[in-house]
């Protein structure tokens, strides 16, 4: 896996309203106004006369929003290749580098050219939306202003390297131990109260149960309507299976009548396995990890305490 590193970082909004992100991310630039300067006295570091230009641009009033722009400028300007830029465009974040070429102007706005293309992937192939960010991280697309710098920079580095933090480390770890400590629980279980732990757990997953719990039909102890898409789902439960009862299952249903057949077996012989995609194995170590997503450690515990 590839680190990225980062010493500095910016936020950069591609214009108002975000009207050149699209161009901007496409042709590799980095794109900013600040109209009453002149191309010259950026790129030489006028700073001074820079200064007193936005200072008359505000009238000056507002003494903090025009420090604030100048210093924006000085960030866009002088930032090298090392440092790293960031944007959010349609619900992901985009990050890149400057090249080392000055700044230009065109037709559109003043703009410095990136040393790679923008992209919304981590450096480990992770799309990188929003939704999907650390808060520090997502929040920063909320700012008012063009440009600033980002100070959560662990964060931005694990999410552009793909790397996980102690943190969700240890989170996975204590996960892994209550799976294992659910899947000995289910083990435990009497065979009703593993029929209604199945029972919950799918419907649970805003599956609709259109059969009663082992009694409408011989082939299958749960029939499941998704409301949305309309598929309908089977769910064997079983106590004991092997590869011929996994075989009989295979031959019972067809792909044409049902979206997918779960079979969910308490005590699995060796030789059962699930090789097909239509009948999908659902063991207690699957089952336990479908317990907690459905909030049910709670009941577990009970039902084995």
């Amino acid at each position: 896996m590839s680190r990225v590193d980062i010493e500095k970082a910016f936020y950069l909004k591609l214009g108002r309203g975000g009207e050149w992100e699209d161009e901007a991310i496409r042709t590799g630039k980095i794109r900013f106004g600040w109209i009453e300067q002149t191309l010259e006295d950026i790129n030489t570091r006028r700073w001074d006369l820079i200064e007193e230009k936005v200072r008359a641009n505000f009238n000056g009033k507002h003494k903090r929003e025009a420090t604030r722009a100048l210093n924006g400028l000085r960030m866009i300007a002088e930032s090298g290749p090392e440092d790293l830029w960031i944007t959010f465009y349609q619900d992901k974040l985009w990050w890149t580098r400057v090249a080392s070429s000055p700044v230009e102007k065109d037709g559109i706005s003043f703009f410095r050219r990136t040393a790679q293309p923008w992209t919304d992937y981590s450096a480990s192939g992770r799309l990188l939306a929003i939704n999907d960010l650390p808060g520090q991280l997502a929040q920063i697309q909320g700012f008012r202003w063009t440009v600033c710098r980002v100070n959560c920079l662990n964060q931005l580095r694990r999410t552009l390297s793909g790397t996980r933090s102690d943190l969700a480390t240890l989170i996975s770890s204590d996960r892994d131990a209550l799976a294992h400590h659910l899947t000995e629980a289910i083990k435990e279980l009497h065979w009703k109260d593993f029929e209604i732990l199945v029972d919950l757990v799918f419907r649970d997953a805003g599956w609709v149960r259109i059969s009663v719990l082992g009694q409408q039909a011989k082939a299958y102890d749960l029939e499941l309507l998704e409301p949305i898409t309309g598929d309908r789902y089977v769910v064997q439960v079983k106590s004991r299976a092997g590869r011929a009862d996994m075989e009989k299952t295979e031959a019972n249903f067809s792909p044409k009548d049902f979206r997918r057949v779960y079979f969910v077996v308490h005590s699995p012989a060796n030789d059962l396995a699930n090789d097909n995609k239509f009948v999908e194995l659902v063991p207690p170590d699957r089952l336990a990890r479908l317990v907690m997503d459905a909030g049910l450690a709670r009941w577990l515990e009970d039902k084995v305490s």
